[in-house]
């Protein structure tokens, strides 16, 4: 069974718009534990997720896991619309025995429900590697749109040491200190390289978010940037280390 609901749609409508500009297909991932909305951006080896754990939902119930692959498009134009109509509760379910991608909007005028069945492929599941929480940086989002615009189209190298952390590049270099506004907060030492580009899924990245937070693979072979949005979801964005 897999079935989750959401009253208000504006926190989903929002990272779809911001997926939509990475990859024309989603992967949609659902566990007991969590919902992923994953695109692979078509350029970079880039791997871009929206995260919900089951609390973000006003009901949710799914007792396996269920990855499917849809137009990404499509999804966020018939969110839109439905919004723009004034029609924003609605439920997700796969619907047997082909297990299509099912929307059912509730109206707030008691009329019957609109469904929108959406195509879907079998897709492997993307296995995003796991995250060394040990070793972080965090910085506040304000700060980190900054340096996005700066630096945009460049790599970024993040260096933390003994008083600061370090952001620099061939062309600039910005230091924050460990300790006083909190404005970059830091354990472990260890050197992060962080893309910039596309600018636009970034800097809007940082706007839905207080604070974004870098980590490690626990292989060390990528960067993690975690950018919470509320309580209970997320962006995270894999970057492999070139």
């Amino acid at each position: 069974m897999l079935m989750f609901s959401l009253e208000n749609v504006d926190p989903l409508l929002d990272a779809l718009y911001i997926l939509s500009r990475c990859a024309e297909n989603t992967i949609i991932q659902c566990s007991p534990s969590m919902v992923s909305i994953i695109v692979l951006h078509h350029e970079l080896d880039l791997n871009v997720s929206f995260q919900m754990m089951p609390q973000f939902f006003s009901h949710f119930a799914s007792n396996k896991t269920h990855s499917s692959k849809t137009l990404i498009q499509p999804l966020y134009n018939t969110l839109k619309r439905m919004k723009e109509s004034q029609i924003t509760s609605f439920s997700f379910f796969l619907l047997p025995p082909l297990d299509h991608l099912v929307l059912k909007f509730y109206s707030p005028r008691n009329e019957s429900p609109l469904i929108r069945k959406f195509g879907k492929v079998n897709a492997a599941k993307e296995n995003l590697r796991n995250i060394d929480f040990e070793t972080f940086v965090s910085i506040d989002s304000l700060q980190f749109r900054r340096i996005i615009k700066k630096c945009r189209d460049y790599f970024v190298s993040v260096t933390p040491r003994h008083s600061d952390v370090k952001f620099s590049n061939e062309v600039r270099d910005f230091i924050f200190p460990k300790e006083g506004a909190g404005e970059c907060i830091a354990e472990g030492k260890t050197e992060f390289l962080i893309p910039t580009y596309p600018f636009h899924v970034f800097n809007n990245i940082g706007f839905q978010s207080k604070r974004v937070w870098l980590f490690k693979s626990v292989d060390k072979l990528g960067t993690f940037i975690i950018a919470p949005v509320g309580l209970f979801a997320q962006f995270a964005i894999y970057y492999p280390v070139p």
